[in-house]
């Protein structure tokens, strides 16, 4: 605890000295690998608005995951192991928004997901929490081969791309395999994020600078794969089928990684490419649409999940969508990613409010499911009222962050859509999701809190077992737990309070690049207020949407009611639908079962019995051979003089009569 309280302090640090920097990007790097002809790696720090932002989230969601783990893990064998893979993943996250350049990045990238790993199935024994964990590092990886092959693209692209300007230009000295006169290139650079000492808001590499590609075509191949590995860390469709299955590992892993760490690596990638590198316009509307789907998408899996924690990964998949089309909508205005960022910043806090909230209710009942919930508001009133933030907050209703955060995502995508009209169809669909986020949060609330009595028996609504969690009450006494647990759901319940006002101090926004703070359609950027009547109208539609999605909640499931669908009908139908995930699983699995073991299978077959057939027939051939071989090995002189003389008489004849007709056919004389 005390490192990572450390690492809290450094973090703050860290951000303050960025907000009073009268520049904002500082690098400093040294040459880790030379290459020929001017290409080398770096390995560095690079301070920048985003990266100081994110060390914030990072440390203070870490410190109260760690400081809540004080009491929620005690009890559990396997701590000192807890311990060491959650202190490396919070390192690894820290050195991730550090790192000034992509390959370090890389590395960094890999570490977070090989702890996640490691997290994921921290009850390695529970078959459930192995094939979780081996689930989520498959998924990811299919996402990392697609980020590599677009990091790959914009090292060959702009592999010889020369400076661009005063600002852009990299001030190194001297640069092997240049051209005299023409200045240093990126990858004699070492491919760094920015030049030190930059200040600028433009990405600092066009995309219409490669040579040889005037439409942007390769480089909108590029930003879409760059997408493929942010959506593989950021669980977008269709690689988002790991997030909810990796809640078998234990509540404090899934609030830090549904929080501040791995989901937000994939969000922090997209920003930083939209401001280091930039995306074609192409790019930028498949990022905002494939974001505005998933947004919706991930909500209606939201209504029918019966576990606790599966409902919340279902609203993260679903906030991670509004992120993503925010990184969209900016990357195609060519503005900063500030509002994802923002979305991002007030995201970390309610949504680890949510798990850590989930965490003790689950701590003091021993189970996951909401249908044997219900009745806990008056015996944990602190956890009610904590958690009660952080469903106003994720439903985006005022005072809260998340009103704040959402509102301005959502008035960027409309400026976008206003330019592009397809835009308008995922911009519509993120809007219906707030109607649907307010609906599944509070039924998660009011399954939890309200009633007067706790239900005995679950609702047939296909409930998943679940294990004790550790340090439950084993006589089923309902309780507070201790402050240990309670602090860190009282801080995180200010900052969802509170964190939607922070981009109103003019030092603070400096964090959010590209950001226009809102609200009711008054906007403030570089210390000016102006109205938007659209603004007013998208602020009072998203109000309503939210208020709706409550309302309904309250008919359905408040006061301890219980909402059962008919037992015939197209609902039921469509729930069997939500509740198997759309059979995307099952889709899978069996194209894992039936195409990739096949085609396993025939590698193996092919390995088998024919590259290993045909050595081992070689083999034999040459055995045969030998053992023929040496039966001619007689030991008497007089057999091998014979042999000898046979040679000889045929090499007389060879070049007597054979050399004389094949000489002219090969050319000779």
């Amino acid at each position: 605890m005390a490192f990572e309280a450390g690492a809290l302090l450094s973090g703050f640090w860290v951000a303050l000295t960025e907000l009073s920097a009268a520049l904002p990007y500082h690098d400093t790097s040294f040459v880790w690998l030379n290459f020929p002809g001017g290409t080398r790696f770096v390995f560095g720090t690079l301070v920048s608005p985003l990266g100081a932002l994110m060390l914030l989230v990072i440390n203070v969601v870490g410190f109260l995951v760690v400081l809540y783990s004080n009491e929620y893990m005690a009890h559990d064998e396997g701590l000192p192991r807890y311990y060491a893979e959650l202190m490396l993943f919070l390192s690894a996250m820290n050195a991730l928004v550090l790192a000034d350049n992509y390959v370090e990045f890389i590395l960094f990238w890999e570490l977070v997901g090989l702890c996640s790993y490691l997290l994921i199935g921290f009850y390695y024994r529970k078959p459930s929490a192995a094939a979780a964990a081996k689930k989520a590092f498959l998924v990811t990886r299919v996402g990392d081969v697609l980020l590599f092959a677009g990091v790959f693209i914009f090292f060959a692209s702009f592999a010889g791309v020369h400076a661009l300007g005063a600002v852009n230009a990299y001030p190194g000295t001297s640069c092997p395999g240049a051209a005299p006169g023409t200045g240093p290139t990126w990858a004699c650079s070492g491919f760094v994020f920015a030049p030190p000492n930059a200040n600028s808001a433009t990405p600092f590499l066009s995309p219409g600078t490669v040579t040889g590609d005037p439409n942007g075509l390769l480089m909108t191949v590029a930003g879409l794969l760059i997408l493929g590995g942010a959506a593989g860390k950021s669980a977008q469709f269709p690689l988002h089928t790991w997030l909810p299955d990796a809640m078998e590992g234990p509540t404090t892993v899934s609030a830090l990684i549904h929080a501040a760490t791995m989901v937000a690596a994939g969000i922090f990638l997209l920003a930083i490419t939209s401001i280091y590198l930039g995306f074609t316009s192409t790019a930028a509307l498949v990022i905002l649409a494939l974001g505005g789907f998933t947004s919706l998408f991930a909500g209606t899996m939201g209504l029918a999940a019966p576990d606790i924690k599966r409902v919340i990964a279902y609203s993260t998949i679903s906030q991670l969508g509004y992120m993503t089309m925010a990184v969209g909508a900016a990357s195609y205005l060519l503005v900063g990613p500030g509002a994802a960022m923002f979305q991002l910043f007030t995201h970390a806090f309610f949504k680890s409010l949510l798990f850590l909230a989930a965490g003790s209710v689950i701590h003091v009942v021993g189970t996951q499911d909401l249908f044997e919930m219900g009745g806990l508001r008056k015996a944990m009133p602190i956890t009610s009222i904590t958690m009660l933030f952080g469903a106003l907050a994720l439903s985006g209703l005022p005072p809260f962050s998340g009103f704040f955060s959402k509102d301005d995502l959502i008035g960027l995508t409309y400026q976008a859509a206003t330019t592009q009209p397809v835009a308008l169809i995922f911009l519509a669909l993120a809007v219906a999701a707030v109607l649907l986020t307010a609906l599944y949060i509070f039924r998660l609330w009011f399954l939890t809190f309200s009633g007067e009595h706790r239900r005995a028996r679950p609702a047939p609504e296909g409930s998943p077992a679940a294990a004790p969690a550790p340090g439950h009450s084993p006589s089923g006494e309902v309780h507070e737990p201790s402050w240990v647990m309670l602090a860190p759901l009282v801080v995180l319940a200010g900052l969802a309070l509170v964190a939607g006002f922070l981009p109103l101090l003019p030092s603070f926004s400096h964090l959010f690049p590209g950001l226009t703070w809102g609200v009711f359609g008054y906007s403030y950027s570089a210390g000016i207020w102006s109205f938007s009547g659209t603004d007013l109208g998208i602020s009072l539609l998203t109000l309503a949407l939210a208020l709706g999605g409550l309302t309904i909640a309250w008919r359905l499931w408040g006061g301890g009611r219980v909402y059962r669908l008919p037992e015939r009908g197209s609902l039921r139908s469509v729930h069997t639908v939500l509740l198997n995930r759309y059979y995307i699983n099952a889709a899978y699995e069996g194209f894992g079962e039936r195409v990739v073991l096949t085609v396993a299978r025939a590698f193996d077959w092919t390995d088998r019995y024919v590259l290993d057939g045909t050595i081992h027939g070689f083999e034999q051939l040459f055995s045969r051979l030998s053992l023929q071989a040496r039966r001619l090995q007689t030991g008497i002189v007089s057999s091998y003089a014979l042999w000898v003389v046979v040679g000889l008489l045929a090499l007389l004849v060879f070049f007597l009569y054979a050399v004389p007709v094949i000489a002219p056919m090969l050319g000779g004389g």
